[in-house]
């Protein structure tokens, strides 16, 4: 790859951040369009909050973990030296993350990168959700809420609702219910090229809200309304080195696999 010569850096780690990549020789700029690569430095809600917000600008984005698991970075940040090197000398790549998106019942475009579900208000009741994949019904569920999950999301919120964990380079998205009442329903596993529509057949109390990625964006939905949800045209890249090219490796230290409490 080329050589790295300008990086983006959000306002928030500026100051903080600006004199480690410019005693590199990098120059750093406050705007996206003024810079060859974006750097994200946080946990993995703010690197997806930063990646979401470059997506129409089409740079590629460099994940610094300073958070907890930092699944969405390239190094964490006692290692960001070796990350600069890399950039430097084109010793990367840029890999793509799927981007999946739906229109809420106002017209609200939503977008994500790693869910987008329907989840019941703090104070509203279960909800009956029917299921349908290409057109075709697959179930009929009671529970909070369902999502589907992007493979780079699949170590997210779907994990923690029991679902699988997708390699990233999977073309695939996975449909995971919220707590289902019934225990035979199980998370599924569909094309990313599929059409997956969620319609309200009942709620109780406040209506359930459209999530993308953690935060309520498409608004609120009542009895009878469906959103369907499909592959965005966009893709989102994101700067890979050596260091993370083992994904399985990286997966059992980050999940404490093989190790004892």
């Amino acid at each position: 790859m080329k050589s790295i010569k300008s990086v983006y850096l959000p306002s928030g780690v500026f100051s903080k951040y600006k004199e480690i990549f410019t005693g590199r020789g990098l120059s750093v700029s406050s705007k996206v369009d003024k810079a060859d690569v974006a750097v994200a430095i946080g946990g993995d809600g703010t690197i997806l909050k930063e990646m979401d917000l470059l997506l129409d600008s089409g740079i590629p984005v460099l994940g610094i973990n300073a958070g907890h698991l930092g699944f969405l970075a390239d190094c964490e940040i006692s290692k960001i030296d070796e990350s600069i090197t890399c950039l430097l000398s084109g010793d990367y790549k840029i890999d793509s993350l799927p981007v999946i998106k739906t229109t809420g019942p106002e017209n609200i475009c939503v977008r994500a990168l790693n869910e987008i579900c329907i989840s019941r208000a703090a104070d509203g009741g279960i909800l009956h959700i029917q299921i349908l994949v290409d057109g075709r019904e697959v179930a009929v569920i009671a529970s909070d809420g369902v999502m589907v999950s992007t493979p780079s999301g699949s170590t997210a919120y779907n994990l923690s609702c029991g679902g699988p964990i997708l390699h990233p380079k999977l073309p695939v998205v996975i449909v995971t219910p919220i707590c289902p009442h019934l225990l035979a329903i199980r998370p599924i596993v569909v094309p990313l090229s599929a059409k997956i529509e969620f319609i309200i057949i009942r709620s109780r109390g406040k209506k359930p809200l459209i999530m993308a990625d953690g935060t309520a964006k498409g608004g609120a939905m009542g009895q009878g309304d469906s959103i369907v949800i499909e592959e965005s045209s966009l893709l989102c890249p994101v700067i890979k080195t050596g260091r993370r090219s083992d994904y399985y490796a990286m997966l059992g230290k980050k999940l404490g696999w093989g190790y004892r409490g």
